[in-house]
């Protein structure tokens, strides 16, 4: 059998270290940051411990580079959402629908969760979970602000709404079932639009 090239092994790493990240960001979310260790993502992602240090140095490091990674997505779901042919109200329900999809629930939790324990969260990952919520509002912001110059969404102030809505979402995502979420979603989403929605 021929050796593997260059390109190929780094292709395999790459893989592995998904791998790895989205095992994390599971683990992360189901047991919290304090009680996860490093031996459950590496079964999480179906390799040994020693394998997983070979990528990361410490529970720390999977930690930022998870959450790093899985952050740096979300401007590709913004640009999406911004290039959407409908209104502010449709956009909000998209970007709900794909956070309650299995994976980026689990970044949300995660968030809550380092949020909770804000005093144990080492400065560089607080930074970077302050800069994702903040991309956040000033994405969203501006749907509320134009769903209440249409009619759409209730007429309050809407930094208050919009982070009242935030709050409705991530306990949801904290305390229900993601699995039952996943059934008829779009009715579930209909429904919890409700909250913002004027007609």
């Amino acid at each position: 059998m021929a050796p593997l090239k260059e390109e190929q092994l780094e292709q395999i790493r790459s893989q592995r270290k998904f791998q790895i990240m989205m095992a994390a960001l599971k683990v992360f979310a189901e047991n919290g940051i304090r009680l996860t260790k490093i031996n459950m993502i590496a079964a999480e992602a179906g390799i040994s411990h020693g394998l997983l240090y070979h990528y990361f140095k410490s529970k720390e490091e999977v930690l930022y580079e998870s959450l790093q990674w899985a952050i740096s997505g979300s401007g590709e779901l913004f640009q999406e959402i911004a290039e959407m042919q409908s209104g502010p109200v449709e956009k909000i329900k998209h970007l709900v629908k794909t956070a309650f999809t299995e994976g980026n629930s689990d970044v949300f939790r995660v968030i809550h969760h380092l949020r909770r324990t804000n005093h144990d969260v080492p400065e560089h990952i607080a930074a970077l979970i302050e800069r994702s919520s903040k991309e956040y509002i000033t994405f969203l912001l501006p749907l509320f602000i134009e769903g209440q110059r249409t009619g759409d969404i209730v007429q309050t102030d809407p930094q208050e709404l919009l982070e009242m809505f935030l709050t409705v979402i991530t306990g949801l995502m904290m305390e229900g079932d993601l699995e039952w979420w996943g059934r008829d979603i779009d009715r579930k989403i209909d429904l919890l639009m409700r909250m913002i929605t004027a007609r």
